[in-house]
C-alpha cells in the first residue's frame, strides 16, 4: 500500500515481494509512535493480502525505565481488535539492566539475535523514522541530543536489507516524524492508539514516576514538534 504525506511518500510492501515469503514477522514494539505505526500498517497490508503471516511483537524494557511495556501491550491489544483477522505471536518481552547509557542498542540486538536463533523471527521491522532536516532542526530546538545515525536526508534510500540470512526492514527510515503524524490524521488513529504511545525516554525524577512527560528530553520535543503535544495529548 501507498502512503503520502507533505514530509514524503511510502510505498510500504510492494517494492520488497520477498516480505511476502516471511510467515513469522518479527516488529520492534517500543510503545511510541513510529513504531505503532509500522505495526499498524503491518496489519493492513497482511490483512489485505488475506495472509496467514504472524506478527511476532518485540519489547525491550529497560529495567530503570520500565514503563513503556505497559503501553506496547495496549497497542498490540488494540490491533487485535482492529483486525481481528490478523495473527499474533506472544509478546516476546526482554527485561534488561544497561551496563552503561549507551548500552540500550546492544541489549536490543542481543535479544533479536535469540530471536533469530531460536527461529521465532523470519524478517525483523523496526520503527526508526528519520531526524527532520538540520534547518527544521534549528529553528524547532532539535539538535540537541539527537541520535546522529538518524540524519538520513539526502541518502540513498535502502531501507530493506538482506543482512546474513536476517533481512531488517526500517520502513520509515527516510521519513521524519511529520510524516508519522499526517497518517494518524489520516487514519483516525489520533484518539485511539496515539494516546497510548509513549515517546518520553527521561526516568521516575523527572516524569513524576512515570505518570507524565518531562517535555525536555529530545523525543518529547520531536513529538510535540510534529504532533502538537506530547504523550497522552498533554500541550
Amino acid at each position: 500500500m501507498k502512503y503520502t504525506s507533505e514530509a514524503g511518500d511510502l510505498d510500504f510492501w510492494d517494492p520488497y515481494p520477498r516480505l511476502n515469503d516471511f510467515k513469522k514477522i518479527g516488529i520492534n514494539l517500543s510503545g511510541g509512535t513510529d513504531s505503532a505505526l509500522v505495526m499498524f500498517m503491518t496489519c493492513r497490508e497482511l490483512e489485505k493480502r488475506n495472509s496467514d503471516a504472524t506478527i511476532v511483537p518485540i519489547t525491550g524494557v529497560d529495567k530503570t525505565r520500565p514503563t513503556n511495556i505497559w503501553n506496547a501491550e495496549e497497542i498490540v491489544l488494540l490491533f487485535k481488535e482492529i483486525f481481528p483477522t490478523v495473527k499474533f505471536a506472544n509478546h516476546e518481552v526482554n527485561h534488561y539492566k544497561k551496563d552503561h547509557e549507551k548500552d540500550k542498542v546492544n541489549k536490543h540486538k542481543e535479544h533479536e539475535d535469540r530471536l533469530w536463533s531460536e527461529n521465532k523471527i523470519e524478517v525483523l521491522l523496526h520503527g526508526r523514522s528519520a531526524n527532520p532536516p538540520e534547518d527544521i532542526a534549528k529553528a524547532n530546538n532539535l539538535l540537541f541530543k539527537r541520535e546522529e545515525r538518524r540524519d538520513k536526508h539526502g541518502h540513498k534510500r535502502v531501507p530493506y536489507h538482506e543482512n546474513h540470512n536476517k533481512p531488517f526492514y526500517c520502513p520509515l527510515e527516510y521519513l521524519d516524524k511529520r510524516f508519522v503524524a499526517e497518517q494518524y490524521k489520516k487514519f483516525n488513529l489520533l484518539d485511539n492508539l496515539f494516546p497510548i504511545t509513549a515517546s518520553c525516554v527521561e526516568y521516575a525524577d523527572k516524569t513524576d514516576n512515570f505518570t507524565k512527560p518531562c517535555k525536555e528530553c529530545w523525543w518529547c520535543r520531536e513529538k510535540k514538534w510534529a504532533f502538537g503535544m506530547y504523550d497522552g495529548g498533554v500541550v
